[in-house]
């Protein structure tokens, strides 16, 4: 990961984490990331990662669902601040900052590899669907949740809503991505969100929702899936 888009990105979360969109973030994914997750079984000797981990609810998740090891990395720091700060003196947890494609952890230390709604911000996926498979022992899982997908038209107005860079990426796109990071039995699916939908008359436009109808599209469209096993 380039140096300038880097620490383009680490601002940009800084700032989220600063305005409470961390802890909205959990809300809004929770849903979606449980049904990624419905095959996994965790048990005490398992370790799990997740990549751009924000407050680290997710891994707390995993760790309560049974794995003995819970560890995140988040290219922002108050991000980071807020996962550790969730956690203190809890030994089973671990959070770094540290980018997508330059984790400092072990090679083939994870049993368990999760990545929420960030693939898109990474300058390059390839390289970091590729260091997830560095660190991944032999039968580890990988699960991938992604909104903003060329198949979910009415995510696309985010790109020019956000401050960063992204890839348009479609479902081929990543499996294939997946694929050549040395990925096994890589598949996709589109998962709806839980959550009851908003009426219109309690929605609130914004720059990523300029019209009620966008997000009645993409509640029926729901989030892109990708599975697979190293």
């Amino acid at each position: 990961m380039n140096r300038p888009c880097k620490q383009a990105a680490a601002e940009e979360f800084d700032g989220w984490a600063i305005n409470g969109r961390a802890e909205s973030m959990a809300d809004g994914h929770l849903g979606v990331t449980e049904a990624a997750i419905r095959d996994w079984t965790l048990k005490a000797e398992d370790s799990v990662l997740d990549v751009g981990c924000g407050n680290g609810w997710a891994v707390q998740k995993l760790v309560q669902m049974g794995a003995g090891r819970g560890f995140g990395v988040d290219i922002a720091p108050k991000m980071v601040e807020r996962a550790q700060q969730r956690t203190q003196n809890d030994e089973r947890f671990r959070f770094r900052v540290a980018a997508a494609d330059e984790i400092p952890f072990d090679a083939q230390t994870m049993t368990h590899i999760l990545n929420v709604e960030s693939l898109y911000y990474y300058p390059d996926p390839l390289q970091a669907l590729t260091e997830w498979a560095r660190l991944a022992k032999t039968r580890a899982k990988l699960a991938v949740v992604v909104d903003l997908y060329l198949e979910n038209p009415a995510t696309h107005t985010w790109m020019d809503a956000l401050n960063v860079d992204v890839h348009l990426l479609s479902a081929p796109d990543v499996v294939s991505m997946a694929q050549k990071a040395g990925w096994s039995n890589v598949r996709w699916e589109q998962v709806l969100d839980p959550r009851p939908i908003t009426p219109e008359h309690e929605f609130k436009l914004s720059k990523y929702w300029p019209s009620y109808g966008m997000y009645l599209e993409y509640r029926k469209t729901g989030a892109l899936v990708i599975h697979g096993t190293r």
